[in-house]
């Protein structure tokens, strides 16, 4: 007789034959779907272990093996998000020689991703300005060398400013500002939509008006 109570990414009940690798992966992804779900719908404040255990269909016990409490859990989540959306989002940018291509496959790319999943969305974009000094760090860690890569690239191109690490952190703040926007009014799935108004702020200090709106108008169409 088939469990219904059991949800479809638990492991059998009993003795299954997985290996104890196998059974602590799978144990470990679903907490840290849990932990995006759980604060995308409470927020990282009211979000407790317990509501991550119920949301994981884990015991206490088994969340207290990986993690050693809610912010563990939080920076485990956001950690693996972020690689994930970085190694999409570098290759979608290093599969252009082009800066003008590749920034635009980057952030379309990042776009995209975000849209698939807003309930990751809102944890890294939102939820992490909740989460405490460590979370934060982190944040400013992946902005730093989003910015870092950014201003490198940029050097030699048409109208390459004479501050290119300023332009591009000031990019970055404002970018993340307006994904910010979006996905806290619950928008996060419309976010490709932004590309072509994203892509032209992206690109106009370093390429200009010219170039930067026939890319826009590429975008849109």
């Amino acid at each position: 007789m088939v469990n219904k109570s059991r949800k479809p990414h638990q492991l059998p009940p009993g003795r299954h034959g997985l290996s104890d690798d196998y059974v602590a992966t799978n144990q470990r992804t679903r907490i840290l779907a849990a932990v995006a779900e759980a604060v995308s719908v409470n927020g990282y404040a009211n979000t407790t272990v317990e509501t991550i255990i119920t949301g994981a269909g884990i015991s206490r016990k088994t969340f207290y093996q990986h993690y050693s409490g809610k912010e563990g859990a939080f920076l485990a989540a956001f950690d693996s998000a972020v690689r994930h959306i970085s190694t999409e989002v570098i290759a979608a940018y290093a599969a252009h020689e082009d800066y003008v291509e590749g920034a635009r496959a980057g952030l379309e790319c990042c776009l995209r991703v975000l849209a698939a999943d807003p309930a990751v969305a809102a944890m890294v974009i939102i939820e992490v300005l909740a989460a405490g000094p460590e979370a934060l760090e982190r944040r400013r860690q992946v902005l730093g060398a989003l910015t870092d890569r950014i201003a490198r690239a940029s050097q030699g191109l048409p109208e390459t400013p004479i501050g290119p690490q300023l332009t591009a952190e000031t990019i970055v703040g404002a970018v993340i500002q307006v994904i910010y926007n979006r996905v806290y009014r619950g928008e996060a799935e419309r976010l490709p939509e932004l590309l072509p108004d994203l892509l032209y702020s992206v690109l106009v200090p370093f390429v200009g008006h010219r170039r930067a709106a026939q890319e826009r108008d590429r975008a849109v169409s």
